[in-house]
């Protein structure tokens, strides 16, 4: 899959038609390719309460901007914006500054207003917005708004209110964050070298790597639990990343249960496909089917996410 200046590694568990031979769930980041570097950009890190046409408005503002915790330096942005709000569920992926208060419905109009207002001061300027920018500067500038789970409205959204690249860019940035939260690095590479000295954790350390993910996972909004099929995978992946390693290194997983069954069923597909050896295929698997009919099955009926299902 790839969308303007990203390519895209392999963020999902399993491929649906792998064999036993990548039968272990991989959890990558997309990889931010060919950028020039421009140097430095100054990033507003500034708070404050903004209304959706990005004027500075009274208390009873429609949203706010999360205080910077280090993280928005991966997120570059053009001079007077901020990215804040994304960069914030690095470290709190349930922080919703543009979110709370919102309908899922409310959530996705009232993201749809936000990039349309960047897109119309961008355009506005002497430099309209570039889909394919150095660093990916344009997106951070016109999503940079956005929390988490408004990133995860537009994934979810089939009633086309956003294009297909939009969506996209969301689950970019979506991707981003969880890569960053799970200690492997995803940004410019100019700032490569900034992020040791933030994260504790070793990409190699597949114990400590899983565990991260599924405890970070786990404090994302209900709705992306509930509705995000992305969400299904990366959880099971994370925590079977976690109890394999543990097993590998003779040491006795703690219970990192998410509490969705579906999670759990898509766990059990995995297992049986590691027994079953050379042959087989994950997406034939009865578990593996009845994880994504369970997962289909407690969408909620409002929701109008896509319910394909991939066997």
């Amino acid at each position: 899959m790839n969308i303007e200046g990203v390519s895209h590694s392999n963020i999902r568990t399993l491929n649906r038609t792998g064999s036993v031979k990548d039968s272990v769930p991989t959890i990558h980041a997309y990889a931010i390719q060919s950028y020039q570097e421009l140097g430095p950009v100054d990033g507003a890190d500034a708070t404050g309460t903004y209304d959706p046409f990005g004027k500075v408005s009274p208390t009873a503002a429609t949203f706010s901007v999360a205080p910077p915790n280090g993280y928005e330096i991966y997120m570059p942005v053009r001079a007077g914006y901020s990215s804040n709000n994304l960069a914030i569920a690095i470290t709190d992926p349930s922080a919703e500054p543009f979110s709370s208060g919102k309908t899922k419905s409310e959530v996705v109009d009232a993201a749809r207003k936000a990039i349309d207002s960047k897109l119309a001061r961008l355009n506005e300027s002497e430099q309209p917005f570039r889909p394919k920018t150095n660093e990916g500067v344009d997106w951070y500038t016109v999503f940079g708004d956005l929390d988490r789970r408004a990133l995860s409205a537009i994934r979810t959204d089939e009633s086309g209110f956003f294009l297909s690249v939009e969506k996209e860019i969301a689950r970019t940035i979506m991707t981003q964050q969880q890569s960053l939260a799970m200690g492997m690095y995803h940004g410019p590479k100019r700032l490569a070298g900034t992020y040791a000295d933030m994260e504790d954790l070793d990409p190699s350390n597949h114990m400590a790597v899983g565990k991260a993910g599924a405890l970070w996972l786990d404090r994302v909004s209900q709705e992306e639990k509930t509705t995000s099929s992305d969400w299904m995978e990366q959880r099971a992946a994370a925590q079977y990343l976690y109890e394999n390693a543990a097993r590998q290194t003779g040491a006795s997983p703690e219970d990192l249960s998410s509490g969705f069954g579906f999670v759990d069923m898509l766990l059990q597909a995995y297992s049986e496909l590691e027994q079953l050896g050379d042959g087989y295929e994950l997406n034939y698997l009865p578990a593996y089917q009845k994880a994504w009919q369970m997962f289909v099955d407690q969408v909620p009926t409002e929701q109008t996410a896509s319910t394909t299902l991939f066997f």
